[in-house]
């Protein structure tokens, strides 16, 4: 295996803002000594995924390729990778959480102040979650159990479960396919009883729907001659 060497200036930098960063296995861990990491030390991985220790205090997360751990109790502005996933434990709190091609989830009491967004995966967030903007992938699936999302919710060829008093103050949009209509399967709207949506339910292609209080039937728009 290759096992890359830490530039001196890095090393340096990495003392300076008492982050302990350990290369191990293509993993770099955040964490494990102090949890004095106020200063707001960026991270970022090329070749490797990225772990932030609990409770550990953190400025920009990035990867290319490679996975992303947040553990409880982590705070952290920009999180963001290419190809991997973004796994995060209870009480994290981000500004944004963005990857291409990977899942992302997060325990409960997360915080986004912007939004959550993935190309190729599945959003899952869990009770007592708070998103501010979007929550929006394109192919992948939503699922949100007890979450205030502040913005609108977006897909294109994923379904959408929305569970356990889940508020969407924007609206729902399933977006026009672009590709192959005939290789794709019809998307699936679940909204159950308890979860509201403030906004309108806004169709640009066939979507099978099941959706527990009829009231929120009225807030359908089909726009399926729109190119959006």
């Amino acid at each position: 295996m290759l096992i890359a060497k830490p530039l001196k200036t890095l090393s340096q930098a990495i003392i300076a803002s008492s982050a302990v960063v350990i290369l191990s296995g293509c993993i770099i861990h955040v964490g494990g000594g102090s949890n004095d990491t106020s200063s707001g030390n960026s991270v970022s991985s090329v070749f490797g995924g990225l772990e932030v220790s609990q409770g550990k205090h953190v400025s920009n997360v990035s990867s290319v390729n490679g996975s992303i751990q947040l553990h409880d109790d982590v705070t952290a502005r920009t999180v963001d990778t290419v190809n991997g996933s973004i796994e995060m434990g209870e009480y994290v709190s981000v500004q944004n959480a963005t990857t291409v091609n990977g899942d992302i989830s997060a325990e409960q009491h997360f915080s986004s102040a912007g939004v959550v967004k993935t190309v190729n995966g599945d959003i899952s967030l869990q009770a007592f979650s708070n998103v501010a903007e979007d929550v929006e992938t394109i192919n992948g699936e939503i699922k949100l159990n007890g979450v205030l999302v502040e913005g609108s919710v977006h897909t294109h060829t994923g379904d959408i479960l929305l569970t356990n008093n889940t508020q969407v103050l924007g609206d729902i949009i399933f977006h026009k396919n672009n590709g192959n209509n005939s290789n794709q399967s019809v998307p699936t709207l679940s909204i159950k009883h308890s979860a509201t949506v403030s906004g309108q339910i806004i169709l640009y292609r066939e979507v099978e729907l099941n959706i527990d209080d009829a009231q929120l039937l009225n807030k359908i728009e089909f726009q399926f001659d729109d190119e959006k």
